[in-house]
């Protein structure tokens, strides 16, 4: 337990880098490793992983100093230091469309077995990659398969976001305020807590910066002169253990000045309200409010606040955010 006087702001960093990883099995697609699931998945899978068509446990190569290997049809050839076994996704499909159809199928099973809520599927598949791989934007090398972006979270296989701070200067021409909103009520993850102005996954055949901008106009109805203005200011990655799974994320972080008098508008009915916060009550709000946010939200909001001046290095726990924020 962190003493009273750093379990403030910290806190807001650390509960988004907070997992066990003996909790969690590695999951591979062929020999490379895609994510991490939690060890109740290999009872979850108990009927495909028996089949073995759609998903197969398999041991890993291990280290010599801890005995001798499995045998060679039953091993992948990865040393994950601590791991014994693997679930390994479409292990007989030959090509991405296979893998795609196969864990497809795999994640219909969950979805009929209730382990994947079928309220929070999207209808949207977000590329899987190897993990050393990193966003592979337009003109990148085709990932390994597509998932549904609602099943990501339960393989722990990272995906990506955009997330703006959009930004209100003073009289004085000092930064002051930020846009906050409040998601839906209707969504169907976090509903009700504070968020940045505009935030969304990634999908897959877009950049970044295609994304952020079509994101400025649908959640926020920003006109392209002021959406022009955009800055990227870097990538924010974190991992944290949650109800469903390993949350595995990387958010591409832009900063927005808003002109005076200028306010957002929810285009696409996924914020209740937006309002205008101080810095200072913002990150007053996170200090004694935390609940009332999205958890990646406050990380994004902690980070805008250290970049800008309004944390100092004599606030408790300074140099574990700065740390923490770009883990990975």
């Amino acid at each position: 337990m962190w003493p009273e006087e750093q379990d403030k702001l910290v806190t807001a960093v650390q509960r988004c880098n907070s997992y066990n990883a003996k909790e969690y099995v590695p999951v591979v697609v062929g020999a490379e490793q895609v994510g991490w699931t939690p060890v109740r998945m290999i009872s979850d899978l108990a009927h495909q992983l028996a089949r073995g068509e759609a998903a197969e446990l398999v041991l890993l190569k291990k280290d010599s100093r801890e005995g001798e290997e499995a045998p060679a049809d039953q091993r992948v050839a990865l040393d994950i230091p601590g791991q014994s076994v693997a679930i390994r996704l479409a292990p007989y499909a030959s090509n991405g469309q296979e893998r795609c159809d196969t864990v497809q199928a795999l994640v219909e099973d969950l979805l009929e077995d209730g382990v994947i809520p079928r309220k929070a599927v999207r209808n949207e598949r977000q590329e899987v990659r190897p993990l050393y791989f990193g966003f592979g934007g337009p003109g990148a090398p085709p990932p390994l398969l597509q998932m549904e972006r609602a099943a990501m979270v339960h393989f722990g296989c990272p995906v990506f976001a955009i997330h703006v701070n959009g930004y209100v200067r003073g009289d004085d021409g000092r930064i002051e305020s930020v846009w906050i909103g409040q998601r839906s009520m209707s969504k169907a993850t976090y509903p009700g807590l504070l968020d940045q102005v505009v935030a969304g996954g990634q999908p897959a055949g877009l950049s970044f910066l295609e994304n952020v901008q079509k994101e400025c106009e649908e959640e926020a109805s920003l006109p392209p002169e002021v959406i022009a203005t955009i800055e990227h200011t870097g990538v924010i990655s974190y991992k944290y253990a949650t109800r469903k799974g390993l949350s595995t994320k990387s958010i591409a972080v832009f900063d927005l000045e808003f002109p005076k008098g200028m306010s957002p508008i929810c285009g696409d009915g996924e914020v209740e309200e937006f309002q205008l916060m101080r810095i200072e009550d913002a990150l007053a709000s996170i200090r004694d409010k935390l609940p009332l946010w999205k958890p990646n939200a406050a990380l994004i909001m902690v980070d805008f606040a250290l970049r800008h001046g309004f944390i100092g290095e004599d606030e408790p726990g300074y140099a574990e955010m700065t740390e923490l924020l770009r883990r990975g």
